[in-house]
């Protein structure tokens, strides 16, 4: 092959994975910044108690970025966050655990409530899109059921909140989706602040979201085991 066509070549790879590179959000260790689901041997229960015990070994990750000042949130009593998520036969399902001071319920209005805001791109194309933006109010669940959403369920008069995501088949090892979280912190009917969780830096302007990659490392039981080996000498 001659110089010039292998300089074609390269340059022609470069573009095709130039919008899949520009699609992962980096971290500051500049690697990628992601969450890893893990495959869990039982599915939680959907009810907003997080007392399932998938949700005693979910690593969680922070709700702590402030989408405004692109800064940590300082801690304090006022707010804190925390997310875990973990996968079985398809399903996506996500714990969130919060603590605010003042939670905001009363408003007609949901821009004047409490709420979350999830991404969840089964796609996996980086960018936000608001097919897949799904607002939670604190304590209701009812109208932002829309697919791939099955569920949402709070406890603790919401301090604590569960969904359930249908993906199939895109929820297998190794398999990724652009996810995203931020809570908006409403105080008197007033927008006080956007909490999510993001790398340092990360601000409301970046139109990329960080992946939630599916991994799996459940060890198979004795009687899996015996299974297995029982097929193994049947070859012989």
């Amino acid at each position: 092959m001659s110089l010039n066509k292998q300089i074609i070549v390269i340059i022609s790879f470069l573009l095709m994975i130039t919008p899949y590179a520009l699609g992962h959000v980096m971290g500051g260790n500049l690697q990628n910044f992601q969450y890893n689901a893990e495959l869990v041997p039982v599915a939680p229960i959907v009810d907003g108690y997080l007392d399932d015990p998938v949700w005693e070994k979910a690593i969680p990750g922070k709700i702590e970025q402030d989408l405004t000042t692109g800064e940590r949130l300082p801690e304090s009593s006022d707010f804190t966050g925390s997310f875990a998520a973990v996968w079985r036969n398809g399903f996506l399902y996500v714990a969130i655990k919060l603590i605010d001071d003042q939670i905001e319920t009363r408003q007609k209005k949901l821009l004047r409530q409490d709420h979350l805001i999830i991404y969840l791109d089964p796609h996996h194309s980086g960018e936000k899109d608001d097919l897949y933006r799904f607002e939670i109010p604190i304590q209701n669940g009812t109208g932002v059921l829309k697919s791939p959403l099955t569920r949402v369920e709070w406890g603790n008069d919401g301090q604590t909140c569960e969904l359930s995501f249908r993906l199939d088949n895109i929820a297998r090892k190794r398999n990724a989706v652009g996810f995203a979280i931020a809570y908006n912190d409403v105080d008197n009917g007033q927008l006080r602040r956007k909490i999510a969780w993001a790398p340092d830096g990360y601000t409301e302007e970046h139109e990329y979201i960080p992946d939630l990659v599916f991994t799996a490392r459940i060890e198979p039981t004795k009687q899996q085991k015996l299974i297995q080996w029982g097929r193994i000498k049947s070859l012989y």
